[in-house]
């Protein structure tokens, strides 16, 4: 019996041991960190974009205004070149006389408005004045074909900066959307092997518990096996307490999932309260808040994160959008307040603002409701 329990419990020792490995490798760094870290930086990367995106559309606009103004002022000044061709039309023919040279005559083989200048001139039938007038006009129009050409010169080069701009963008969410995705898989297999570790735990506690009482028993046993009895004596021995079995460890709480109801009025009011605060990367409050960071201290009225962009995405869309709900795109969130207004933690130069949806959100936004 003595040697049974002996090699029982060798077998219970060994099997806690290989446990306590198990459990010592459990103690490394968690193996989704680096994937953790390369995705901060890969949304920090598609932030930067979207905001040089808004930059860059914003200079072509102004260009293509430009643009378009100078094109009115060159078609104006054809105008003024026409009308100063027919004025001088008028004029030679009024000085020609009957049998003189004809006005057909002197314009023969006109190519264009140097040539006829140039001819009216020989003939002296046009002041130095009137022939200024009309070469200034012609100067000045030849300028602004000079600048209009320059300036389509200039769209061109914004439109291709626009261009590979939307290139990256599109770039750097596949890899967010890659990272994230790949995230989930490693946090999923960190939360299994987790689950199988406290699973050992809890085994581990139990095992030890009956090598205990196992080996209680045995030293009874022991210690009764080689006691001289002296019952006559002492009037019979006191039997040893029986063991108790070891408690069962209470399991892990369960976090309690975020509220999904919010009051819209509360949650403008905390963004009002907010307007002139700081950005900063990261940032949660109470004095600088990023994008999301700012969205989830306007919902909740806590200094905390409740996820990024891309988890906002998946909340509940919402085609009404109502004041208090979240205007949400790949870069960037803010509170809806109503009538295409939004305010948001923009960037470091305006922090917390007031704009239009259309503006602070350039493109592909939706709206979501917490």
């Amino acid at each position: 019996m003595r040697t049974a329990n002996t090699h029982k419990n060798m077998a219970r020792c060994a099997a806690t041991a290989t446990l306590a490995c198990v459990l010592g490798l459990g103690l490394a760094a968690p193996a989704y960190a680096d994937t953790a870290s390369d995705l901060a930086a890969a949304r920090t990367k598609l932030e930067q974009i979207g905001t040089q995106t808004q930059q860059i559309y914003d200079e072509l606009a102004t260009q293509t205004q430009a643009l378009d103004q100078t094109a009115g002022e060159i078609t104006q000044k054809q105008q003024e070149i026409a009308d100063g061709q027919a004025k001088l039309s008028t004029y030679v023919a009024g000085e020609y006389k009957t049998g003189g040279l004809s006005l057909l005559q002197v314009l023969t083989g006109v190519d264009d408005l140097s040539d006829m200048l140039n001819r009216l001139f020989y003939y002296g039938k046009v002041s130095d004045k009137q022939a200024q007038t009309i070469q200034e006009v012609k100067e000045l129009k030849q300028q602004l074909t000079d600048k209009q050409a320059e300036q389509e010169k200039n769209v061109a080069t914004t439109q291709k900066k626009v261009d590979e701009l939307n290139a990256q963008q599109a770039e750097a969410q596949n890899v967010v959307n890659s990272l994230d995705s790949q995230l989930q898989a490693e946090l999923a297999a960190e939360a299994e092997a987790n689950a199988a570790l406290q699973a050992g735990i809890n085994a581990s506690t139990a095992e030890k518990a009956t090598v205990s009482n196992d080996t209680a028993g045995t030293t009874e046993n022991t210690n009764n096996g080689g006691q001289t009895n002296n019952n006559n004596n002492q009037g019979g021995n006191t039997p040893a307490p029986a063991p108790q079995p070891a408690p069962t460890p209470a399991p892990a709480p369960t976090p309690s999932a975020p509220s999904q109801s919010v009051d819209g009025g509360s949650v403008v009011s905390r963004a009002y309260s907010k307007l002139g605060y700081a950005y900063s990367w990261g940032g949660i409050g109470p004095n600088s808040f990023d994008c999301s960071g700012f969205v989830s201290y306007c919902l909740t009225g806590r200094y905390c994160r409740l996820g990024t962009t891309v988890d906002f995405m998946g909340w509940t869309r919402v085609s009404d959008p109502q004041p208090g709900d979240v205007v949400v795109n790949s870069y960037h969130t803010g509170i809806y307040i109503g009538d295409g207004q939004m305010i948001h933690a923009s960037d470091y130069k305006t922090g917390v603002i007031i704009s239009s949806v259309a503006a602070g959100m350039n493109n592909n936004y939706i709206f979501v409701r917490y």
